[in-house]
């Protein structure tokens, strides 16, 4: 055998056609067992999305955005429609602000039945695939009665939103959150007290705050690590209406790694973001107001924009995503647009996570991180 490691080392790509790469495609360098280097290597998701709302209108570009993360339409929308409404100078209607908050959260809590029942499943609890998928629907079915579609939903629009609540809607949505509350301690039982999932989650993957702060982390990844950042918190939107509710950032206090995380502590906090996410919505049905639901200037105004640039942002299901959007005078369409998803800074920080563990394991802490394709391939 010879004397450097490194001679005995074989580089294996882990994705993009594998199915838990999910898109990604990731150049692992192996000895044995164990990674000594990882290479992330992002672009075969790639759909120009920065480049395709050049030719989209201001009141289009919105469905460009969704589709970057339809697990989470109502939040991804956002940040575009903020940037519009900036340059705009549209004034958001009361009952807009309550509406949009409310579907936001819902959005948050389904994206995360899905994260937990496919990152679940590749750790071989194929029970925790089934289960949060079926109750997903329930949310889904809800989006669907309230916007026609249960993915691409197409609801923030510039000076508010495109659909108003009706009863029916309301009701589905309550049936949607009795069912994940009811639920939620089966869900940790079978997760967090599973000796598998234990094996399989703890002392992997691990980093402080400091790491995570450093290498651009936010959302559950970094409030795992004990740290309340939180843009709901810190930079309220007044056009969002999380100051009509009582809540603080749910966070992780790790036992075993203080000012830290590992993949064990990143599933306990997304508990935890799911029970505040229901705990604001149940705050906000009964305080919607009476009124319109769009700014009624909103359609002339998004006709032609001023020129002028601006910056949306919105704390997503994965973390801070933001978009910079810049108009040419009396624009009809965006001079340029650029987007910074949540998933490019945890992609990444694989490149100093996953060397030193085993192979097995690279599953695990890519999981963990919950990074979606989609945002940075864009």
């Amino acid at each position: 055998m010879s004397g450097n490691i490194l001679d005995e080392a074989v580089e294996v790509w882990f994705g993009p056609q594998h199915v838990s790469a999910h898109g990604w495609a990731t150049k692992l360098t192996i000895v044995g067992d164990f990674i000594v280097e990882c290479d992330p290597n992002a672009g075969y998701f790639h759909r120009s999305a920065e480049k395709c709302l050049e030719f989209r209108d201001f009141r289009q570009g919105a469905l460009i955005m969704e589709r970057l993360c339809m697990l989470e339409a109502f939040l991804a929308e956002y940040p575009y429609v903020k940037a519009v409404e900036k340059i705009a100078a549209l004034e958001v209607p009361e009952r807009a602000k309550v509406m949009r908050t409310i579907m936001m959260e819902a959005s948050r809590i389904h994206s995360l039945q899905f994260w937990w029942g496919q990152f679940a499943a590749e750790l071989g609890l194929f029970a925790m695939l089934l289960w949060p998928w079926v109750d997903r629907e329930y949310f889904l079915d809800s989006f669907e009665e309230l916007t026609g579609s249960r993915h691409a939903v197409s609801y923030n629009t510039p000076g508010g939103v495109k659909y108003d609540f009706t009863e029916k809607s309301v009701k589905m949505l309550l049936r949607a959150l009795d069912r994940i509350e009811y639920r939620i301690p089966t869900f940790r039982d079978m997760i967090l007290k599973s000796p598998t999932f234990k094996l399989r989650t703890r002392n992997v993957g691990t980093f402080t705050a400091e790491q995570g702060l450093k290498w651009g982390l936010s959302g559950p990844n970094i409030k795992a690590c004990g740290i309340p950042m939180d843009l709901r918190k810190d930079d309220p939107d007044p056009d969002l209406a999380y100051n009509m509710c009582d809540w603080e950032v749910p966070t992780t206090q790790s036992e075993e790694h203080p000012g830290g995380s590992d993949a064990y502590d990143r599933m306990v906090q997304r508990f935890r973001e799911i029970e505040t996410s229901i705990s604001i919505i149940r705050q906000l049905l009964p305080q919607v107001p009476e009124g319109p639901i769009v700014d009624p200037k909103a359609r002339a105004k998004t006709n032609r924009l001023p020129a002028g640039e601006a910056y949306g942002r919105v704390e997503g299901t994965r973390g801070i995503t933001t978009l910079w959007l810049k108009t040419a005078d009396k624009a009809q369409t965006p001079y340029r647009a650029k987007i910074r998803g949540p998933c490019f800074s945890s992609y990444y920080s694989l490149k100093h996570l996953v060397p030193g563990s085993t192979f097995a394991d690279f599953i695990v802490i890519f999981g963990s991180l919950d990074p979606y394709p989609g945002w940075w391939d864009r």
